[in-house]
């Protein structure tokens, strides 16, 4: 059975395919591909397929519930040397498994794994720069990011006809998660948006609305951890504190709640254009977002005057001298420029020439 369905797998054409410009590129010959569910792993990995002949490679999708894993796995080598395929594709592999012999290997997985001789990736949705490849009808650059800031980062919603994004989005987020029970305590975590919260609380609040022992709730905000959907971070220096919660798309509290508070989304997408280049982020009681290793701070204030936000800001620098802080970002909505005091640089940025300038 095994054989036959590597046949029939072997024999499958992925050649005719186009994709929007993304950033990440597969360059390596043995590669984990980390991803985030519904960040595009398999239309990347299907146009690279592009270059390679249609007998060079072997796709197998795990996710397949016509798969008999075991046999497969059993005969996988043998068919490998036989039709001697040079790339061989295992998407959501189990790795209970050994990884079968080839010369190219790529592997997609939500797990955190390494392999000795394996370079792993992390793949997540769009950044602003990645969205203005998909994109690409708006003129004005503030247009453009209203409807980043309305839309999100899956791939999906531009890349679809269909005109009710909400509800679009609301399909995304359901297909993510495994039963309405996680969906309910991701809802609840979501209303804490870029918020510093104690998870017992959380689990107080929910436990009024839904039969739950503290057991099963810590588990499932663990496996929301897990596969990213949330993304908790620590308070400098103390690992103890309580967590601040950012959403792997912050447009997933619109999605679940018609409460809205788009400081905290603002928050949320800067925070993510941070994460996704792996910057070591915390926060702190005064700073929105602390990068200690590049000693920086960062402040998300998207509307108020340039004239308020020095008074604002300036009045913490004996803090700043603290963490030994030499430059303090000021992300805004359109506000720009930049001044020095006692030795900081401060610099007020408007969100898309600050992403954009971001390696």
């Amino acid at each position: 059975m095994g054989l036959s369905q590597l046949e029939y797998l072997y024999g499958l054409d992925y050649k005719k395919f186009s994709l929007n410009d993304r950033k990440f590129k597969i360059e390596e010959k043995k590669l984990i591909i980390r991803y985030v569910r519904q960040s595009g792993v398999s239309t990347l990995i299907f146009d690279h397929l592009q270059n390679y002949k249609k007998d060079e490679y072997l796709y197998i999708d795990f996710n397949d519930i016509r798969i008999d894993t075991p046999q497969i796995m059993l005969q996988i080598d043998e068919f490998i040397k036989k039709k001697r395929v040079i790339l061989l594709i295992l998407e959501n592999f189990d790795f209970k498994y050994q990884v079968p012999n080839c010369e190219e290997i790529i592997i997609t997985t939500q797990e955190d794994k390494n392999i000795t001789g394996f370079k792993k990736k992390d793949l997540f949705g769009l950044d602003f720069e990645e969205f203005l490849s998909f994109e690409k009808k708006f003129t004005a650059i503030e247009q453009a990011f209203n409807n980043f800031a309305n839309n999100g980062t899956y791939p999906q919603i531009y890349t679809t006809s269909n005109p009710n994004r909400i509800k679009l989005l609301q399909q995304i987020i359901t297909s993510t998660v495994d039963n309405k029970k996680e969906l309910k305590i991701l809802k609840i975590l979501s209303k804490y948006q870029s918020t510093k919260v104690s998870l017992y609380k959380l689990f107080k609040e929910l436990k009024e609305e839904l039969k739950i022992s503290k057991d099963i709730f810590y588990h499932y905000v663990k496996k929301l951890q897990d596969s990213r959907h949330i993304i908790m971070v620590e308070k400098f220096s103390k690992k103890n504190s309580v967590k601040k919660i950012y959403l792997i798309d912050f447009t997933i509290k619109n999605a679940l709640s018609f409460e809205k508070d788009f400081i905290k989304r603002f928050e949320n997408i800067v925070f993510l254009e941070l994460y996704k280049r792996d910057y070591k982020l915390f926060y702190t009681d005064e700073i929105d977002i602390f990068l200690p290793n590049e000693k920086k701070g960062i402040f998300c204030i998207p509307f108020l005057p340039t004239n308020l936000l020095k008074t604002k800001i300036v009045k913490r620098k004996k803090y700043f001298k603290k963490l030994s802080i030499y430059k303090i970002e000021i992300i805004t909505l359109g506000n720009e420029g930049n001044f020095t005091d006692d030795g900081i640089l401060y610099d007020i940025i408007p969100f898309w020439n600050w992403a954009n300038s971001l390696s």
